[in-house]
């Protein structure tokens, strides 16, 4: 043996060592992972800013510059009609759209998106320590910002561990019934803005109350405001559509030099409706303010100046009472509207968008926000739709409005006084006016009569109890349905012969099969209810007749259910009957015959099962 052979055998040994290969394995696909994880790919599809920004076009400018500028100009009263509605003061709004909007310019993975304050979601965080200050109901922030920040988690931990299917529980109805009572809520609060009344209201049916006891106090000048806000608002959004549709149909259409300029005219005060009506009201106010005529116009009034930093106190268990049942809803519903709004641009665009990346994007926009004091955001479609009318190209867009929303806070508040809450509410009415989709409930009849009760369960309870409450009773009810074909599955009953062993005056005791055919999988709901089914057969008197169980549909099984068949089997083995299992699929065989069940017989198909029953009577 030569010197080295001692050395290369034991090396030999190691290599061969299961233990030291197993562990080389692992340590090799943990740097596989880790390299995968912190590849140049994985962070430009976390941070979609770092796949845009290197090829960026200086044709791009003007259009993200656009569609940043008159996003974040309609923000300013969106934010602060919004932030009324989730009960806060006016500058909650803006600070919910200062940070989420750079975060999302960021790590948003669509384009065309808006993300900030939305209506629909200031009025599911409305109902959080009321307190009654002025003339506006407010609510203790620090509830709304912990909800932000505990969504934010929520959130973040569902994109990392790519559980956020789990939105996928709330439902097309439930969305529907949501959205028609949330927008329904939020235009009969804003009438009284609409009218110039001032009052406190507990529920929509005392704010309904009150409107009409009050119609006496209404304000003549808040209501010519309002409706002309409110008739400009529409016109200006039929021509935004018109002007869309004249676009796309640009190539086709033989246009003189002329209609092309009045074209662009039309499109430029399409996208600027908002600011173009709110802000000319306001100037109104403003000018006969300087004249000395005021209190004609209920007014915002004061905003407070700056941006507020503070960290959510979360070792406070009374706030976390407060947002128990909301923070079930909250962290999914805003992505819910998020996705649709984005899937839709993204097929507009022809441009894949990640629900994942969006619902990591919209978790840290929670998190982080919260610490500015943000309420929970999720995509408004009226910004996006105008950030998509103006040609807007990347994430630039979304960081220029969060970087104009920091400065009207710092510098343009006193503007914002002066804005009318009859212009603010028209606003409103016209953002909330595309979720009222009664005619869905028609369709949702059409389709499945089934999914209606859902529907109608969120629409309800929303209206009668809370929305928070109504979206949570809607899931409930949605799982109920869906889960009980599976607790309660279809049985299809037959009953054959042999043709050997007919019933005949000679032969009157053949006892024909049942052949019960199982039309899903049995989980441990329908197990119980198999078995519990089979059982009050048997206990017929005399009973006798053997049970063909066709498992042609059943692909699954669980340790419940195969506990509940052994039972069955026995049942039938005490009254000297058969029960016997057919056209079984390969796994579920497998977990049959591991689990070693007395008295089981397992058969091709039903002409097997047939020979086996038949053998018996000869027997007998």
């Amino acid at each position: 043996m030569e010197d080295g052979e001692p050395d290369t055998e034991k090396k030999d040994e190691s290599v061969d060592d299961p233990n030291t290969s197993d562990s080389s394995g692992l340590i090799d696909r943990g740097r596989t992972t880790v390299g995968r994880y912190c590849s140049m790919e994985a962070w430009k599809n976390r941070l979609p800013i770092l796949s845009w920004a290197p090829s960026y076009k200086p044709t791009y400018i003007f259009y993200d510059v656009l569609s940043g500028v008159i996003t974040a100009f309609t923000e300013i009263p969106q934010a602060l009609a919004y932030a009324a509605i989730a009960g806060l003061s006016y500058e909650y709004g803006l600070y919910t759209g200062v940070l989420s909007s750079i975060i999302y310019g960021v790590m948003g993975s669509c384009k065309d998106v808006s993300i900030g304050p939305n209506v629909l979601v200031s009025l599911l965080i409305a109902n959080f320590s009321i307190l009654h200050l002025g003339d506006f109901i407010r609510h203790d922030p620090k509830f709304v910002v912990l909800l932000t920040f505990c969504s934010g988690i929520i959130q973040i931990i569902l994109a990392v561990t790519r559980l956020g299917a789990v939105s996928s529980f709330i439902s097309s109805s439930v969305s529907i019934g949501f959205a028609n009572a949330a927008a329904i809520i939020i235009i009969i609060k804003q009438m009284k803005y609409l009218l110039g009344l001032t009052f406190h209201a507990s529920s929509v049916f005392d704010e309904i109350g009150l409107i009409i006891g009050n119609l006496g106090d209404t304000n003549l000048w808040d209501v010519i405001i309002g409706l002309m806000s409110l008739i400009l608002l529409i016109l200006l959004t039929k021509v935004a559509s018109d002007v869309k549709r004249w676009q796309d149909n640009r190539e086709t259409a033989d246009l003189s030099p002329w209609q092309t300029s009045c074209l662009r005219i039309l499109w430029t005060v399409s996208l600027a409706r908002i600011i173009l009506v709110v802000y000319t009201a306001t100037l109104v106010v403003w000018i006969l303010h300087e004249q000395g005529h005021d209190g004609y116009v209920g007014i915002v009034g004061n905003v407070t100046a700056g941006i507020r930093i503070e960290v959510p106190d979360i070792t406070d268990l009374k706030a976390f009472q407060a947002i128990s049942v909301a923070i079930i809803v909250v962290p999914l519903m805003p992505f819910v509207l998020d996705y649709s709004v984005a899937k839709k641009y993204g097929r507009m665009g022809s441009y894949k968008v990640e629900d994942n990346q969006e619902f990591l994007a919209l978790g840290f926009c929670n998190l982080l926000g919260s610490f500015v004091s943000s309420f929970p955001v999720t995509a408004s479609s009226v910004r996006s739709s105008i950030m998509h009318q103006a040609k807007v190209k990347t994430g630039l867009s979304s960081i220029i409005t969060g970087g104009i929303l920091f400065l009207a806070l710092l510098f343009f508040t006193p503007m914002m006084e002066f804005m009318p809450l009859a212009a603010l509410s028209a606003v409103v009415f016209v953002s909330v006016y595309p979720y009222i989709r009664l005619r869905a409930f028609r369709m949702i009849w059409k389709v499945n009569k089934v999914d209606l009760i859902p529907a109608l369960a969120t629409f309800i309870c929303s209206l009668l109890v809370d929305v928070v409450y109504g979206i949570v009773i809607g899931i409930a009810v949605d799982l109920v349905i869906l889960l009980l074909p599976i607790a309660r599955p279809h049985f299809t009953m037959t009953i054959t012969y042999s043709g050997k062993n007919q019933v005949t005056a000679a032969n009157p005791f053949v006892a024909p099969a049942y052949v019960i055919q199982v039309e899903s999988s049995v989980k441990y709901p329908a197990g119980d209810f198999l078995a519990e089914y089979l059982y009050d057969m048997t206990m017929t008197p005399d009973y006798v007749r053997p049970i063909i169980l066709d498992f042609t549909h059943v692909s699954r099984l669980d340790i419940t259910a195969v506990e509940y068949l052994g039972q069955a089997l026995q049942d039938f083995h005490k009254v000297g009957s058969r029960l016997i299992f057919v056209n079984i699929q390969p796994l579920v065989y497998v977990q049959l015959t591991s689990a070693d069940l007395e008295h089981m017989i397992l058969a091709a198909n039903t002409e097997e099962a047939m020979d086996i029953i038949n053998e018996d009577v000869a027997e007998g």
